[in-house]
């Protein structure tokens, strides 16, 4: 199988909780319908016009889901996100799309697990000192803003992604009246360069980010879109850029080390050690009665240097 379709499946995989049958089966009917347009040649972060579409349609599904999440009953929520509402209400062109992610199986329920053990990691890495939050591939995530914690002790954080997505973000708050405080740094990268470790360094250099004084760095719903050799080169980033104490809290795929175990993988980038979980387990976690039967194939591990 072409190491780009295995990218796709994995992608699919991580954030709907499909069997690997089921994602295979969508994506060979979505690339189908899309290789026709382009004949490219792919670098470990180029997208295809597919992938492209699939990442902007799953940031508007993910701030759909915890946009929903005040509607729940105060005692039923995972998490307080007064910012996905804006986020969600920017995608209404992209509604068709959006609605089709949500109706997937366990997709609600593992954005909703995994925003809230996130948000816990974060808590947690910054009372434990950590100054600097670095957000990879970040999105409409808003944990600069609404996290407690961060605004309280000051805590700096980086925004990481494509120039287009933070001008989205940027537009979107804006327009809601919301200004982005200082502390929360706007760092705009263009994945597709080779030297991706020295550049990004460099990038969040320029935005005051300190080298080897510790970081918590979250990798949310990117590793399903990059190849081996990017997510190989964005391990050995983090670990060298954070330096002692920094911890790393990502989210992946069944199949995503195969044949290796996540921990093993990290440790070969820098890492000293991971626990990884599955969906399984936090469903047990933060909600009661019996998990999703998709709920094991969603991954989560949190990594030390």
């Amino acid at each position: 199988m072409p190491s780009h379709l295995k990218d796709l499946v994995r992608g699919r995989m991580e954030k709907t909780g499909e069997s690997y049958e089921q994602a295979l089966r969508h994506v060979r009917a979505q690339e189908d319908g899309s290789s026709a347009s382009t004949s490219a040649p792919q670098t470990p972060y180029t997208k295809s016009p597919a992938r492209a579409q699939s990442v902007a349609d799953t940031a508007f599904s993910i701030a759909a889901v915890r946009a929903e999440e005040a509607t729940r009953p105060e005692g039923e929520r995972l998490f307080d996100d007064p910012y996905a509402s804006i986020f969600a209400a920017a995608g209404t062109h992209a509604s068709e799309a959006t609605q089709r992610l949500l109706d997937l199986p366990f997709f609600r329920d593992g954005v909703r697990l995994r925003t809230r053990f996130i948000d816990d990691v974060v808590r947690e890495g910054v009372v434990s000192g950590l100054a600097q939050v670095v957000l990879l591939g970040a999105g409409f995530d808003a944990r600069g803003l609404r996290i407690p914690e961060l605004a309280a002790r000051q805590t700096l954080v980086y925004e990481v992604d494509v120039a287009a997505q933070l001008d989205r973000k940027r537009s979107a708050l804006a327009g809601a009246r919301v200004k982005t405080p200082a502390r929360v740094a706007y760092v705009p990268f263009d994945f597709h360069g080779e030297d991706l470790e020295t550049a990004l360094a460099s990038a969040l250099e320029a935005k005051g980010f300190q080298r080897g004084v510790g970081a918590l760095f979250v990798w949310e719903g990117v590793i399903g879109y990059i190849d081996n050799a990017a997510i190989d080169q964005s391990l050995r980033f983090m670990a060298s850029a954070g330096g002692p104490r920094s911890r790393l809290v990502f989210t992946y795929g069944p199949n995503t080390f195969d044949p290796e175990l996540a921990r093993d993988h990290l440790r070969r980038n820098g890492f000293s050690a991971c626990e990884e979980m599955a969906g399984d387990a936090l469903w047990r976690r933060y909600t009661s009665g019996d998990p999703h039967p998709n709920a094991w194939a969603m991954k989560i591990g949190v990594a030390s240097v």
